[in-house]
């Protein structure tokens, strides 16, 4: 097996090989399909990308694209992801996994490179061949963490779905829902208006973060357009179904973009029209989603990155998410940055401080800034 490390976009005809790899590997993750890796080179125009990859007998049997951003080197599908994945053949010996996890840190050191793994799966069924090769790389690593992904699973899809229905509170809400509101459920698996959906779920994330510390991304027309990227790269791999409530009065008001891996639907990127709070969009919507799981035979909801609390109206435990600093011992300004980012994220209370006020605060000058930077530009 002969792995390589090159720093510049993949060649076209790399698609293939990564497509079939990823169909057969340990974890084929949506966030690591072959289609949205792709979007995001092409998003990618001035950016830095790099690949490692192993391959035998001309088959590729692992392959992780990274990106550069603030000078240190991180997952590509960290662009939007919930989890990320080293992509390995299933078939691989865990002395191949030894070998390509002991070849990726010779090239880290060789390349003097600083990682920054965030959204790392902890339950990847390699970490232990991946944390012992670090370990014997001689490099300084820091493993926080970081977050959680809420799981709600059942030995059947109709167990789960009848975990769902059995709330209470989820029952009177979908039936003020249906009688109030005279509300609808629907579910789209092709392109079907996706311009529009996309639309109606940017339009209503910017209203239900409006007035608060972390107003929405998707006030921007680029980050609008981005994630129009993204579903139709998951679109075109077949791993899309999006979930809506739509009233009669407020058209599509809760949505849900899912991603199907398996027998897992993963919850992924759900708002709702805060005018219709009222009727609990977020748990009509997962009783809505249980059901249709039920009707296709998925028994595992993934809600994804973070513990806010109505995922667990449903979800039974977690999945950790761990970041992983990775660098030379000698880079003492990103290893004093690191232990910066894991004291304030391991103290509940200056992580709040962090979120509420000096995130928004480097948000607001960096938007203006880039304001003022495009202001200058018109007027030349």
């Amino acid at each position: 097996m002969t792995c390589t490390l090159l720093c510049q976009k993949p060649e076209a005809d790399f698609w293939c090989a990564y497509a079939q790899l990823w169909r057969n590997s340990t974890h084929p993750s949506p966030f690591q399909a072959p289609a949205i890796l792709r979007f995001y080179t092409e998003h990618l125009v001035n950016g830095k990308v790099a690949l490692f990859s192993a391959w035998k007998d001309k088959q590729l049997l692992g392959a992780t694209l990274f990106r550069q951003t603030k000078g240190h080197w991180t997952f590509l599908s960290d662009l939007k992801t919930d989890a990320n994945f080293f992509v390995l053949h299933r078939n691989l010996s865990s002395e191949q996994q030894r070998f390509f996890f002991e070849q990726f840190f010779r090239s880290v050191e060789r390349e003097n490179w600083s990682l920054m793994l965030n959204h790392k799966a902890a339950w990847a069924s390699y970490m232990p061949v991946f944390e012992a090769a670090l370990r014997k790389s001689g490099l300084y690593s820091l493993s926080v963490d970081y977050s959680v992904c809420p799981i709600a699973e059942a030995p059947t899809s109709q167990d789960l779905f009848e975990q769902v229905r059995a709330s209470h509170n989820t029952r009177r809400k979908l039936s003020k829902f249906i009688n109030q509101e005279k509300g609808s459920f629907e579910v789209l698996l092709d392109d079907t208006d996706l311009e529009g959906w996309a639309e109606d779920f940017c339009n209503a994330h910017v209203l239900r973060w409006a007035n608060t510390p972390t107003p929405s991304a998707y006030r921007d027309p680029q980050r609008r357009n981005f994630l129009k990227g993204c579903l139709r790269a998951w679109q075109e791999d077949g791993l899309l179904v999006r979930f809506a409530l739509r009233t009669p009065q407020g058209g599509r008001i809760g949505l849900v973009a899912g991603l199907i891996e398996g027998e897992t639907l993963i919850y992924h990127t759900p708002t709702f029209h805060p005018r219709y709070a009222h009727v609990s969009p977020g748990r009509v919507l997962i009783y809505y989603i249980a059901q249709w799981m039920a009707e296709n035979g998925l028994r595992r909801l993934d809600f994804g990155d973070g513990n806010e609390p109505y995922k667990y109206y449903v979800a039974s435990k977690d999945q950790v998410l761990r970041r992983i600093f990775v660098s030379r011992k000698s880079n003492l300004p990103f290893i004093l940055k690191t232990h910066f980012i894991r004291t304030v994220r391991t103290s509940a209370r200056l992580y709040r401080f962090y979120q509420n006020h000096l995130k928004p605060l480097y948000r607001h000058f960096f938007g203006r800034a880039a304001l003022f930077s495009a202001l200058l530009l018109i007027r030349r």
